[in-house]
């Protein structure tokens, strides 16, 4: 007979490495997109997966390949963009599945265009064979600043 307080125990370090498991893929999320790692960034993904960008700048894609092409898509107009994840939540919803929401800051510059925003993903993972992954994401604008800024760009040199 197997031990309660153990189980508990047992039950406990899986939940934490669970959510680490999640933040760290929150983490691995923003250093793809930062890097331009677009291999890395679909291996985030589940198969099935949907990544969605609301208004004002709605897009959507389903499937690994589409979720990396948006991706490529969305940088090329950029010379520069960076995205930075700040507080989340993590929330499980049964043993292989959990909700999160991140909150995010974004800078970007084109050739002539500039885009500042603040924005909060809402995410749902699941668990599959390779571990966590996205099954969804939605980026929903809470506030969005187009007019130029100051600064210089200094090129990626890693």
């Amino acid at each position: 007979m197997r031990n309660p307080e153990k189980q508990n125990l047992e039950k406990r370090m899986r939940a934490v490495e669970d959510e680490l498991e999640i933040r760290n893929l929150v983490a691995r999320f923003t250093d793809a997109v930062n890097e331009r790692r677009t291999d890395e960034f679909r291996r985030l993904w589940a198969e099935g997966g949907t990544w969605e960008i609301g208004a004002p700048f709605s897009v959507k894609a389903t499937g690994v390949d589409a979720i990396g092409n948006m991706l490529e898509e969305l940088f090329k107009p950029k010379v520069l963009f960076l995205q930075l994840t700040h507080s989340g939540v993590v929330m499980f919803t049964g043993d292989n599945t959990a909700k999160g929401r991140f909150t995010e800051r974004e800078r970007g510059k084109g050739e002539s265009e500039f885009y500042e925003n603040l924005a909060v993903y809402h995410d749902d993972y699941i668990r599959g064979p390779n571990g966590w992954r996205f099954d969804r994401r939605y980026y929903e604008y809470r506030f969005l600043d187009t007019n130029a800024f100051q600064g210089q760009v200094i090129p990626r040199t890693r």
